[in-house]
């Protein structure tokens, strides 16, 4: 019983080390002070969001990897270097190398957050085969935790001293913080086993206590696929809102402090999306919850090319639960078609169609439009809301 009590242990260290993966939620508040200082565009200076989101499959593709070569430990002590080590990079990019901010917040900041997150994930659900829907939502939900905590911080941090001192500091705290990681541990097989025998079947499609999937076995599948491509289908709609939500919303006539209020709210959303919805998908069933989620999407992104006020506060803030949604249940998903024991490799592979989409939403907003672009968005989600009943 002394290795079932130590997975509490391993489930909140990953917990708390994973309110560091939360740092692409920064870039909200990150976005007008860089777009200022460097002279660039809304779609260049919202350009490191998007590579950080795309980039970060690749790094839970890598991240999973390394497990079975170094261990959980090492790879999130490893990636969150390399995370670390980009935001100082991106923190001392001169005013004539913007691209470096691209490459060290964004590149590097993925790559590194990516392998790290992988393992903060997959390892607590090995834990918890019993109950992967409410861990999967207590983990990442943190990671929405971060955006409502951070971003005021970050603001005044950017007021106060300017933005290389303010990335510079949340680089030292993330720094920190990840050293938590010490205490996220692989279960030994004989606690593996023992929890999983006591998970119950709570849907027919599940794969609990089934076949472990090896990335190359599941890559040959049609379900792969599809999964793949639902999620990346509810990608467009945040990537489009979020990084300009505190610009647009004064665009709409919010105020600074409304528009940073508003972003705010959205992060609350997140945070809700993150820990209700997967312990909700444990008790209803993963489709029932993602239809309602997909559905909510397309209305309320499509809602968002005419909104303002409050009303652009609450459609935000919708399409920012949806992703908290999205993107603790997937993990999930992935873990009940193709079991738990690769799951840091293969929720990577799944993740490769979210980063395609969100490296190419940059190239939509700049050749069709802020209002076209959410148009697409719309119909994107509604596309993923099809593909929900052939998995």
């Amino acid at each position: 019983m002394k290795n079932i009590r130590n997975r509490y242990l391993v489930l909140t260290a990953a917990t708390i080390v994973n309110f560091v993966h939360g740092n692409p939620y920064i870039w909200t508040v990150f976005q007008p002070y860089v777009k200022e200082e460097y002279g660039l565009t809304t779609a260049a200076s919202s350009q490191p969001f998007t590579i950080i989101i795309g980039i970060f499959a690749v790094g839970n593709m890598l991240g999973g990897c390394l497990q079975h070569k170094v261990g959980a430990r090492k790879t999130i002590f490893l990636g969150s270097f390399v995370m670390c080590a980009g935001f100082f990079l991106a923190a001392m990019a001169p005013r004539s190398m913007p691209w470096l901010i691209d490459l060290g917040y964004g590149a590097l900041g993925g790559l590194g957050s990516g392998c790290a997150f992988s393992m903060l994930t997959a390892v607590p659900q090995a834990w918890f085969p019993d109950r992967r829907g409410m861990v999967s939502g207590i983990t990442i939900g943190m990671v929405g935790l971060s955006g409502i905590l951070m971003n005021p911080l970050c603001d005044w941090f950017l007021s106060s001293f300017g933005y290389r001192t303010a990335m510079l500091l949340v680089t030292l705290i993330y720094a920190v913080l990840s050293l938590g990681g010490f205490f996220v541990t692989e279960p030994p097989a004989d606690a593996f086993e023992e929890v999983s025998s006591s998970a119950p079947k709570q849907d027919p499609s599940a794969n609990m206590l089934g076949r472990q999937y090896t990335p190359g076995q599941m890559m040959r599948t049609k379900t792969f696929y599809i999964i793949s491509l639902a999620m990346a289908l509810a990608v467009p709609a945040y990537v489009l809102v979020n990084p300009v939500m505190k610009s647009l919303g004064m665009e709409r006539g919010l105020t600074s402090g409304q528009a940073l209020a508003a972003v705010m709210a959205a992060s609350v959303a997140n945070i809700i999306g993150r820990f209700a919805l997967p312990w909700l998908s444990d008790r209803t069933g993963r489709r029932k919850v993602l239809f309602a989620l997909y559905l909510l999407a397309a209305v309320s992104v499509l809602g968002l090319t005419r909104a303002t006020g409050l009303l652009f506060v609450l459609l935000a803030s919708a399409v920012c639960l949806v992703y908290g949604g999205v993107v603790s249940i997937f993990p999930v998903v992935v873990s009940d078609h193709f079991g738990t024991r690769h799951q840091g490799t293969n929720y990577g592979a799944v993740m490769i169609g979210y980063g395609l989409a969100s490296i190419l939403c940059p190239l939509l907003l700049t050749l069709a439009g802020q209002n076209l672009s959410l148009v697409i968005a719309g119909a994107a989600s509604a596309a993923g809301l099809l593909l929900l009943r052939y998995f």
